[in-house]
């Protein structure tokens, strides 16, 4: 993703938790088969092949999808042609209006054939027996199916503690999602500053900054609380629950002495004026009014943004990739996000499950890849000397999200990025090479627990967090010294944190004993 709304596609993510998920479900190692297929590659005809679909029976399915500001759907997207056209079916696209969307639509008795949904949306409602176990009709689709057992980490984190498969995740385009860090590399240059490789080179550069420019703030980001997600990995940890890849055990990252490090330079930088005042409430908004206007040099933001504010500015001005300073620690990181957290469920009361299960095997194909990634020759894109080239109207990916609908939510499951790539110049090139080369060792997604298990938390859960919310927002502020923070630790450990780790980490063992069957 390259928009404003990247992160519209993470609202559901539980923003505290972080686990690194090496284990192959068995269930999906028992559905490779035998015979070493690929991904999209199958001894089967392709269901979405122009020879084997033609004989395909005519059918019409109902998703239920966002409706992303960035991209508003339209009905005449050619994505939907072109599925057509290839499946002989018909996708008419139904919007959610707002977060109880879903909810209304399985309550209603009149169920669509398919949601967009995120991994809590599946788990949440698919044990209720709103969603289909996609596990038990995988033979029926040879294309994911091959799909999953070359991408062992996408099945991982899709598939319920018990085996089932209520969704099945996209794929390909998750490196839009990563948070990085980037500077104005024109005001850099113009005062012989260097690009800060530590965070006390950013306490200073900071300094000398707002020394040049009084009335700014040199250093802002807009997730409040939420970012420091984002700025653990530079101290070793994420803030909520991971797995510490040096025991194999869950940890509580707040714990850690770097994260200790981090709030005290994120003080500092408050106390000193060099981030804005409001930076707990900041909005993209105001976020892209800081860039815009030269108020602001440092920031951390969704990757896509660099270009996007690129294309804003003026007179010179100029935002490059930064390498993440180091905090704490032997290594700089950034949070491990290319990965996606959208995907498909299937209604348990579809009438058209064929249909259903004919599509989803297609998006997953390698036709399918490469039909919803590049579009058609003539209609998006040409070919010169054997290399496709998009039509010149075509001048971003947001582009073809907008206009033909592609890799939007519902339009694709397993992405070709190079399409999205192929749009870009030097600089978003070079960014996405960079980034990839500091991506934390652990991803942000924990094990998934069973409803009685969740139920067992929820309520030490949502304490847990609220204080640590509350409370780290006044350690940054000064409203709390920082003398003060065995105390607040002693405090999360009597609120239940303990019991949260140890919940975790029975989802943990449990991933490890199905490895081992």
């Amino acid at each position: 993703m390259r928009d404003g709304a990247c992160s519209l596609r993470r609202k559901s993510k539980a923003g505290h938790g972080v686990l690194i998920f090496t284990l192959i479900a068995a269930l999906v190692a028992g559905c490779a088969g035998k015979g070493g297929d690929t991904a999209g590659s199958t001894n089967t005809p392709n269901p979405g092949s122009s020879t084997g679909e033609s004989k395909a029976p005519a059918a019409t399915l109902r998703i239920l999808t966002e409706n992303s500001p960035a991209w508003p759907v339209k009905k005449d997207w050619a994505v939907w042609k072109w599925i057509k056209e290839q499946t002989n079916i018909t996708i008419q696209q139904e919007t959610q209006t707002g977060p109880e969307s879903m909810a209304l639509a399985i309550s209603s008795g009149d169920m669509p054939d398919l949601f967009s949904v995120f991994p809590a949306d599946a788990q949440k409602y698919g044990p209720q027996g709103a969603f289909l176990d996609l596990s038990k009709h995988l033979d029926k689709m040879p294309n994911l199916k091959a799909f999953l057992a070359a991408k062992p980490e996408v099945a991982q984190r899709m598939t319920s503690p018990g085996g089932e498969m209520y969704h099945v995740l996209n794929d390909g385009a998750g490196s839009g999602n990563q948070v990085v860090w980037f500077y104005r590399d024109d005001i850099f240059k113009k005062h012989s500053l260097q690009e800060p490789k530590t965070w006390d080179e950013v306490y200073e550069t900071a300094k000398k900054l707002k020394q040049l420019y009084p009335d700014s703030y040199p250093f802002v980001f807009r997730h409040g609380v939420g970012t420091l997600r984002s700025f653990g990995p530079a101290f070793g940890v994420y803030p909520g629950f991971f797995e510490d890849k040096a025991t194999g055990k869950i940890k509580h990252g707040v714990t850690d002495p770097g994260f200790k490090k981090l709030i005290e330079y994120l003080n500092k930088l408050y106390k000193e004026g060099l981030i804005p005042p409001d930076w707990l409430s900041m909005d993209y908004k105001a976020w892209t009014q800081f860039i815009a206007t030269g108020k602001s040099f440092m920031t951390i933001q969704f990757i896509g943004q660099i270009e996007i504010m690129n294309s804003q500015l003026q007179n010179g001005a100029h935002l490059k990739f930064m390498p993440p300073p180091l905090g704490y620690g032997d290594k700089a990181y950034i949070a491990k996000a290319d990965y996606e957290e959208f995907g498909f469920a299937v209604s348990s009361k579809t009438k058209n499950l064929d249909a259903a299960l004919r599509y989803l095997d297609f998006i997953y194909s390698k036709e399918g890849r490469d039909l919803l990634s590049w579009g058609k020759e003539g209609e998006t894109y040409t070919i010169e000397n054997g290399i496709r080239k998009f039509l010149p109207q075509f001048k971003e990916p947001n582009d073809l999200r907008k206009e033909m609908g592609i890799l939007t939510a519902g339009a694709y499951g397993w992405a070709d990025f190079e399409a999205s790539m192929s749009l870009s110049n030097d600089n978003e090139r070079y960014s996405f090479t960079e980034a990839a080369k500091y991506h934390f060792p652990v991803i942000n997604a924990l094990p998934p627990l069973t409803n009685e298990e969740k139920s067992a938390i929820a309520m030490t859960e949502e304490q847990v967090n609220k204080y640590y919310e509350s409370s780290v927002a006044k350690f940054i502020m000064g409203e709390t010294p920082m003398s003060q923070w065995d105390a607040f630790l002693a405090e999360l450990n009597r609120l239940g944190s303990q019991k949260l780790i140890d919940a975790y980490q029975i989802g943990l063992d449990r991933l490890k004993r199905n490895i081992k069957k």
